[in-house]
């Protein structure tokens, strides 16, 4: 396309792709993602592409030329807002941690710090006000129904607040998990890797004696398992150039031309 040949990095996808656009607040935005979403998108979907060709290859003989859009990874991500807005125009805003389509359903101050709550169906939202000792809520004509509490999220979230503040943010995770409301602290990254659940499915693997580091190197695997066994990987991330004899002797000679071996 007409941007084809142009340079880019993650920065300049997250804008092109209106992700920036629906990040942050109407105060805030737009706000770039606090990740690289767009290149890491490339590469799932990248080795999503290549496995495909795989299959193709191995059930017709034939290969494959593989184009993959950062631009168009991203796009497909955001199947939510951009498909609301080709299906019944809707185009999207800012929300900060805000879910569209429910309430309440969103980040919420308690005693010690920020839990995210989704009581988005009509029985969640009733365990909830019961919970937290609030259960009148329920039956407020600004609470009662789905719509009304959209209508009203910010008068919501005062009464709810003010409820939790009585307890810190781990009680109520249990507590609203334990009666089937979705709910779970907001944690750093190092909050997060210290997680009993984050250990116990090791999420993480250490090398020792690695070249140029001195201290073991940890680093995170696949987000799944396999029959029960989290696939770990086996070796340490190369180092820079490591393979390249070992990939060029694979070329072809034109491509070995191409590449400067």
């Amino acid at each position: 396309g007409p941007m084809g040949d142009n340079p880019a990095y993650d920065q300049i996808i997250q804008g092109l792709s209106g992700i920036m656009s629906i990040t942050g607040t109407p105060e805030t935005a737009p706000l770039r993602v606090g990740y690289p979403v767009a290149d890491t998108l490339g590469g799932l979907v990248g080795a999503f592409a290549i496995t495909s060709a795989l299959v193709r290859q191995k059930t017709s003989g034939e290969g494959a030329f593989l184009d993959v859009s950062m631009l168009e990874c991203t796009l497909s991500a955001l199947g939510w807002p951009v498909s609301n807005y080709l299906t019944v125009g809707i185009d999207p805003k800012p929300m900060g941690n805000e879910n569209m389509t429910a309430a309440p359903s969103g980040t919420f101050r308690t005693g010690d710090g920020l839990v995210n709550i989704a009581a988005n169906k009509q029985e969640q939202f009733v365990a909830l006000c019961r919970l937290i000792g609030r259960p009148e809520l329920a039956s407020d004509v600004r609470f009662a129904e789905r719509e009304t509490r959209k209508r009203n999220r910010a008068a919501l979230k005062v009464e709810i607040e003010d409820a939790l503040a009585g307890a810190p943010a781990a009680a109520w995770e249990e507590m609203l998990n334990r009666a089937g409301v979705p709910a779970g602290r907001v944690l750093t990254i190092p909050q997060v890797l210290a997680e009993p659940q984050v250990l116990e499915r090791r999420v993480t693997a250490n090398f020792d004696d690695v070249a140029g580091m001195d201290k073991p190197l940890t680093v995170l695997r696949g987000g799944f398992m396999v029959d029960g066994e989290a696939p770990l990987p086996t070796k340490p991330p190369p180092a820079l150039g490591e393979h390249m004899g070992e990939v060029f002797a694979d070329l072809p000679p034109r491509a070995k031309t191409k590449a400067g071996a």
